[in-house]
């Protein structure tokens, strides 16, 4: 075990430390004017004058060392500033930022969708434009292992993927506008379009990612590695409202002629203030512009990558290393986790789009992530100083049940939504707030589970193969939360049960009677169960709207909590063991 006491320092004086027992250090210290970047350990002698009023704990972990308080909140005890890495965590937000465009623009199409009322089937299959980012492995050693040297490891992944992404937003526009915008209906055929299109982007927004998840690991300093899994979260959260949120007030052609256009004196119109042609037009160019600027300005250190393996292999040899990563017996023990751990909150990807089909509208739902997305902004770094700690699986532990309480909740405001409808169909401010106060109270742990992860990641990841090792994890721990909603949305249409219900049947039967419709068609539409285009169409022709007799959507939010509770029962003794494993345990040793 490696004990780096030079790294015990306060501004670059070394601490005056009391020793106890073993690897822990009960301490009061003050900074020493000693011009020696060292560390004195005292046995018998007590420090005065401390400057620390608390005592405190020191935890060494292979080559790091961690200071825990009394109240039990934990930190690096580093010497150098974030300062020196600023600009850089600030470039790593700024291309997160843009992967979150495409992201959060493919996250809008199910509202879209729903509110042009395709099946949940339908849904189910496009939530696979999503995959990408679970099958990156595939292909992330071909990114870690191919490169030209001249333009940089990370930079000749990233600079043509963001040139793609920008040149196929451009192209799709205008087909997409029409699929979405211009044709009254939602075929099944267009399903499939929409749903090739998104993936094909989503392939390359995925492959971005991993250029830059490998370059935040060696862009950084050491000691501020870990504040790239805050990058990522800051940069996304940011690119997915403005691709997601933004995007679906301003499209949203209710919304735009009642409040944004009257601003502005201008008449109403069919769409919105921008349509999707127009938004995929402008963030194309975007991506285009802002890449040429990385090209020319943003130089790749040569010795940012030399201490790394991944610049000896060739592509076969790191197919290999990716075999013998999974092989290793703890992570094994942490796919097992990440592959379960989501199945709980598989649920909430469905919230919204019951939502709407309750007759919330679209724009309004998108309006609650204006108050909510700075918060989930700011949320990440409030606890990145707990993640940092030697230990951050024990408080990713310590949210799991009170996120399958917020899953369970946000089932219940479901619902309850009828319940707060007014007598002309909308819904007013009080139920907007109850709203704001859920997803707030939703997006605490699902945020905190989602860095304290990432920082988990880094953490373990032998840094000789960084790239190699985040994407893997990373990865997995997509499939993890992608195939729980998959599922979930064909679970839900294939379990329900609908009929088509019209008001007043008796009055319709001989009205329909009276106008010699055959009996036989009255007998079709009393079986109508609206389980497919053509029987939700028909329905509509008779003025009836289809009815849930079961909605699955319930009882799969309780098979889901149950779910969630067993999985605390069973792998809080797995959590515990990863976390004492040494550094060793996730080291590799190569063999080609």
């Amino acid at each position: 075990m490696k004990r780096h006491y030079n790294k015990l320092t306060d501004r670059n004086k070394p601490l005056r430390l009391k020793r106890y027992k073993d690897s822990k250090i009960q301490t009061n210290f003050q900074p020493e004017p000693s011009p020696e970047e060292s560390i004195v350990l005292l046995e018998n002698k007590e420090t005065k004058g401390s400057s620390f009023s608390s005592s405190i704990q020191l935890d060494f972990e292979d080559d790091e060392v961690f200071l825990i308080s009394d109240q039990e909140s934990s930190y690096s005890i580093q010497t150098s500033s974030i300062k020196k890495d600023l600009n850089n965590i600030l470039f790593l937000i700024f291309l997160y930022f843009l992967q979150g465009i495409p992201l959060g623009l493919t996250g809008s199409l199910p509202f879209i969708l729903g509110s042009r009322n395709v099946s949940y089937a339908d849904q189910g299959t496009f939530s696979f434009a999503f995959w990408p980012f679970a099958l990156k492995l595939l292909w992330a050693p071909v990114v870690d292992s191919l490169f030209i040297k001249k333009i940089g490891r990370r930079k000749s992944w990233l600079v043509p993927m963001q040139y793609i992404i920008g040149i196929l937003m451009i192209l799709f526009s205008k087909y997409v506008h029409q699929l979405l915008e211009i044709n009254q209906t939602t075929t099944r055929k267009d399903i499939y379009s929409l749903t090739t299109i998104f993936f094909i982007v989503t392939f390359f927004a995925a492959t971005q990612d991993i250029a830059v998840d490998g370059w935040g690991l060696t862009m950084l300093s050491k000691e501020n590695v870990s504040w790239s899994s805050t990058c990522n979260s800051v940069g996304q959260t940011a690119g997915w409202f403005v691709g997601n949120i933004v995007f679906l007030v301003v499209q949203s052609a209710n919304f735009s002629n009642n409040y944004i256009r009257p601003f502005f004196s201008l008449p109403s119109q069919k769409f919105g203030i921008v349509t999707v042609e127009d938004f995929m037009k402008f963030f194309g160019f975007v991506f285009i512009i802002t890449t040429t600027c990385v090209l020319l300005f943003k130089k790749e250190k040569e010795n940012e990558s030399s201490d790394s393996l991944e610049d000896t292999l060739t592509l076969k040899q790191t197919y290999i290393l990716v075999f013998q990563i999974v092989s290793l017996s703890s992570v094994k023990k942490l796919t097992l986790l990440l592959l379960t751990s989501k199945i709980a909150f598989g649920i909430q990807s469905m919230v919204y789009l019951k939502l709407i089909e309750k007759g919330v509208p679209r724009e309004s739902l998108g309006l609650l992530a204006i108050p909510l997305t700075p918060f989930e902004i700011v949320l990440p770094l409030l606890i990145s100083r707990f993640t940092n700690g030697p230990k951050p699986l024990s408080i990713f532990l310590n949210a799991y049940p009170f996120r399958i309480f917020s899953s369970s909740l946000m089932v219940l405001w479901v619902f309850l939504t009828p319940e707060f409808r007014n007598s002309d169909g909308s819904y007013g401010l009080f139920y907007f707030s109850l709203c704001i106060l859920i997803n707030a109270f939703n997006s605490i742990w699902n945020t905190t589970q989602s860095v304290t992860m990432m920082s988990f990641f880094t953490r373990v990841s032998d840094k000789t193969v960084g790239g190699t090792y985040m994407t893997l994890l990373n990865t997995i721990s997509n499939i993890g939360s992608s195939w729980p909603s998959t599922v979930s949305l064909y679970a839900v249409d294939l379990f329900s049960f609908m009929v088509c219900s019209i008001d007043n049947i008796e009055a319709f039967k001989n009205n329909m009677l009276n106008n010699s419709f055959s009996r036989d068609y009255l007998i079709d539409i009393e079986k109508n169960t609206c389980s497919n285009d053509s029987m939700k169409i028909e329905c509509l022709k008779v003025n009836g709207n289809c009815q849930y007799q079961v909605d699955a959507f319930y009882i799969l939010g309780f098979v889901y909590a149950l779910i969630g509770l067993l999985w605390i029962l069973y792998f809080r003794k797995v959590v515990i063991q990863l976390q004492t494993y040494q550094k060793s345990n996730w080291k590799l040793n190569f063999s080609f």
